[in-house]
This record gives C-alpha cells, structure tokens and sequence, in this order.
C-alpha cells in the first residue's frame, strides 16, 4: 500500500516559499492484521465500551457534539479541517488512511476517580506494519492517568501510526501520556485531538526520542469556561532523522487556560519543523494562552525550522509565544570548564537536563529509565560512552 497524505496542516495558510502550510506522509507498507500491544487489565471505572467502524464514530461524535462543523472564513483562517468529524493535529487525511487499512475505533469510557496509571504497551518484535485508533471519553468528575508506550526490538524496522480522541466532560482530569521509543528504522505518527467541556482540565506529555521519521499532531479545543491545558513535548533529534510536528490550542471558552512548552535537541543532519499555534476565537473572553519552544543545536547541517503563530479573533485575552534556539554560549563553556566539566560532557547535561524533565512528569519508572538510555545512545558516537549504549 502506497501512502502519500497531507498532514499536519497550519490553521491559516502562509507563503508557500516557506513550507510550512502541511506536511507530506509518504512510505510504502502492508499492514498487518497483528496486535502487537501487551494485554492490558483495565482498572474499575474504565472499561472498552465498543469497537466503532466508520459509520458508528460519525454517529458517536454528533450524538456527543464533537462534530467538527465546517466554518467560515473568519480572520483570514481557510476552514480546511471542515471534512474531519472530530478535529485533530495532523487532519483528515489520516482519518481516510485508517478507514482504508480498515482500522475500527476502540472506545474506552471512564466513568470514575482512577488512582493508578493505566498503561499500554506497543511491542514490535518483528519489521511491522500497524496502526491503531483510540477514543477515550472521560465522564464528568472523572479522573485518569493514561500512557501509551511505543518500543520495539534493535535492528527492526516498519510504519506505526497511533490516533487518539479524548472527550472530557465538565470536571473530567486526564493526563495523556505518550512515548515513542522505536528503533531508528521506523516511520512513526502520532495524532491527537481533545475537546474540553467546562472546568475539564488536561495534561498531556509526549517524549519523541525513537524512529527515522516523526510526524505528529495535536489539537486542543478548549470548549468549556475555566478548561485547563498543559502540554509537553520533549525530543532528540538524531543524525539523519526528520521530525515534524504541528500542535493548536483552540481557545472557546471564557477564562480557558492553556500552556504548551516544547524542549528539543537536534544533533548532526537532524531535520525539524514545527507549529505551534494559539488560537483564540470569539468570546473566549479573559482565556490565557502561553507557548514556548527550547531548542539545543549541537552539530552541523541541521535544518530546524520553527513556526509559532498567535491568531485572534477575541480582543480580551493573554496570548505570549517564545522561541528560543542556539547552542551552548562561550560564557557556559568558560563556566564549566572553570569547574572541570568539559564541552562534550556539559553538552551531555544540557540534553540530559531538557530531556529528563519533561521524561519526570511521567509516573512510570520504565519509560524514565528508557529516556536516560536514549540521551546516553545520543552520545555514543561522538563520545566514549563507556559501554553505555550497549
């Protein structure tokens, strides 16, 4: 199966000379009918409420009123996620890829307080070719941990792609949890999309430290008065890889609040765009957006191209975006030389400091032992990495 799908697409459109309005999905695969996720033992007050093909979503979404209605241009915004039934970061094409491999929706329904982190766990153990797509609907006053963890065995290769809904009614709390740690070998997307009734608050943690080729996608639709958003990505950019990512905060609802922080690494030939957006529409009235993007250069020929965007349509808001991108300054050198560190060591501590602490906000000693092996790997060829990496 030949995939060619547009992805990742800006909510309003810019220069084309830029390339950054979408993306291009691209590989040539046979999907296996094979689950290659751990059998999991869903706590009580979670439960997998269905399988939903095609048809029973569609239907799912409008009796929920999560459809995605078509708008208007307004502010310049070309309406073109009006064909998704339910918005997400990397856009319709996606959907269509999913319905063709003929992938069903797993809806899960949380209906109560859940302490304990509920985990799935994606082993590829073999060259594969798999998707799978999730919608989670938390109910209100709900609360649920969820991680989704990607790994696969040294050596082989294929294409996964994961997509993930998640509805929260008013109150509801979740905390989405994603980690990619795939062999190097591997095309990866990852595409999310969350809508957020009144008072409803999400966390959302993504660690990107695996695959060849990364595409992801995320967006957030602050429905309700007083939501709340943070999110968090952190990722290394290995020699030779691609990473393209596209994250909107759609802000709705009066005195909605949404973060997002985004803390990266890229490294010889490694290659990165980004979108990060804001996007406050019509009656969102005293709603607080904040964006920031860290990234640490440490190599040569690397392409790294960054886009926030704050669009308005609702004067009474706070919106604040920051870039900030370099390497290491001669002054932090100096300093920790003056105190016997050298460059290839305080470079180590940089990526390990940017790395661990979005990896500390994942209640899971696996993937927090897993994330210090891979800023490790990302040493071992530019220094004696003492049997680390083996």
């Amino acid at each position: 199966m030949e995939i060619r799908k547009k992805v990742n697409h800006l909510p309003v459109l810019t220069w084309n000379k830029l390339d950054f309005n979408e993306a291009t999905l691209s590989a040539d695969v046979t999907f296996a009918q094979k689950d290659y996720r751990k059998e999991t033992e869903l706590p009580e007050g979670m439960r997998l409420a269905g399988e939903l093909d095609r048809a029973a979503f569609v239907k799912w979404s409008k009796e929920h009123g999560c459809e995605t209605v078509p708008e208007a241009i307004v502010a310049g915004k070309f309406p073109m996620y009006a064909p998704e039934q339910f918005q997400t970061g990397m856009g319709a094409e996606i959907d269509d890829l999913l319905n063709d491999a003929g992938v069903k929706t797993l809806l899960y329904e949380v209906d109560g307080k859940i302490g304990t982190p509920v985990k799935f766990t994606y082993d590829y153990y073999e060259d594969a070719a798999a998707m799978e797509s999730v919608l989670i609907h938390v109910k209100a006053g709900a609360e649920v941990t969820l991680i989704q963890y990607f790994d696969g065995l040294e050596g082989t290769k294929g294409f996964v792609g994961s997509s993930t809904r998640v509805y929260l009614e008013k109150g509801a709390k979740m905390h989405l949890i994603k980690a990619q740690m795939l062999p190097k070998d591997f095309i990866f997307f990852d595409d999310l999309g969350v809508k957020q009734q009144a008072e409803a608050e999400f966390t959302f943690t993504q660690l990107e430290l695996g695959s060849r080729k990364a595409y992801l996608g995320a967006c957030f639709d602050q429905i309700g008065e007083a939501s709340v958003l943070r999110a968090d990505l952190g990722y290394i950019g290995m020699p030779e890889s691609f990473l393209d990512y596209n994250y909107v905060d759609t802000f709705r609802g009066k005195k909605s609040v949404g973060v997002m922080r985004f803390h990266g690494v890229l490294f010889d030939h490694a290659e990165k765009v980004s979108r990060e957006t804001l996007d406050f529409r019509q009656y969102c009235t005293d709603a607080e957006g904040d964006e920031e993007e860290d990234i640490l250069v440490l190599g040569d020929d690397i392409i790294n191209k960054a886009n926030p965007m704050i669009l308005g349509e609702e004067e009474k808001v706070s919106g604040h975006h920051a870039v900030s991108i370099g390497k290491l300054s001669p002054e932090m050198l100096f300093y920790m030389q003056s105190r016997g560190i050298d460059e290839a060591k305080a470079q180590e501590l940089m990526v390990r400091a940017r790395i661990m602490e979005v990896a500390a906000r994942i209640p899971d000693e696996e993937i927090y032992r897993q994330a210090g092996y891979y800023v490790d790997r990302a040493y071992c060829n530019r220094t004696d990495c003492n049997g680390l990496c083996k």
